[in-house]
């Protein structure tokens, strides 16, 4: 990160795993703040149509989702931890593009929330130029699966699981790696003195607006 950039004083990281409502809460601190989101999500798809090591950790994720169907799902249910070791490995393999991305805010005078599952304490923590906002979420509740499976049933086009095709074991299996990521994020952000917030179903809005308004 350019020591130079005084716009991460104007910049938000918001990080945490799929599924837990990073995206509402980046959306609804950018309309109260005017400002302009950005998910590592597209960082993360630029970065992969330029680079030449398929083989990388930057492609380590996408590698997890070819396997059969039954691995997959063996692996998200009973195995979290390692598809959580996999996406850490890639968000540490993108992190110099989030940087240099980053660097072209100070060419502008806009409030930017980066949001996305990249954004992760010790990386924040190890940056030159650190920034004064930046907060993790994360669901740990039992309940979570419950939840996953009404927004599927309910919203259907707003879904991408649904979109996806996903099969009620398959939700299953990603509520069990939201949960084990959300551990993780939770004592990462505790290890490096980052607030962390957990976000409930039963009162999703309200959580969500109290998290926006501490922010």
């Amino acid at each position: 990160m350019n020591s130079d950039n005084n716009a991460l004083q104007r910049t938000y990281f918001l990080g945490g795993p799929p599924r837990v409502g990073k995206s509402i809460i980046a959306f609804a601190l950018a309309d109260k703040v005017h400002g302009h989101v950005v998910s590592t999500d597209a960082i993360r798809n630029a970065a992969r149509k330029t680079s030449f090591q398929k083989d990388g950790d930057l492609f380590i994720v996408e590698k997890t989702e070819t396997v059969s169907e039954k691995e997959w799902i063996e692996n998200h249910l009973n195995n979290p931890k390692k598809i959580v070791e996999y996406q850490n490995r890639e968000s540490k393999a993108l992190w110099s593009s989030i940087e240099s991305f980053c660097n072209s805010f100070c060419e502008d005078d806009t409030v930017h929330i980066v949001e996305g599952v990249a954004i992760i304490s010790s990386l924040v923590a190890g940056m030159k130029n650190k920034p004064e906002n930046v907060v993790f979420v994360g669901n740990t509740s039992e309940n979570h699966l419950k939840s996953l499976l009404e927004h599927v049933r309910d919203f259907p086009r707003k879904d991408w699981m649904s979109a996806l095709g996903y099969s009620e074991e398959r939700i299953e299996a990603m509520a069990s790696f939201i949960k084990e990521m959300s551990l993780y994020f939770k004592s990462e952000a505790e290890k490096y003195g980052f607030p962390y917030f957990e976000i409930s179903d039963d009162n999703f809005q309200s959580s969500i607006g109290s998290i926006v308004e501490k922010l």
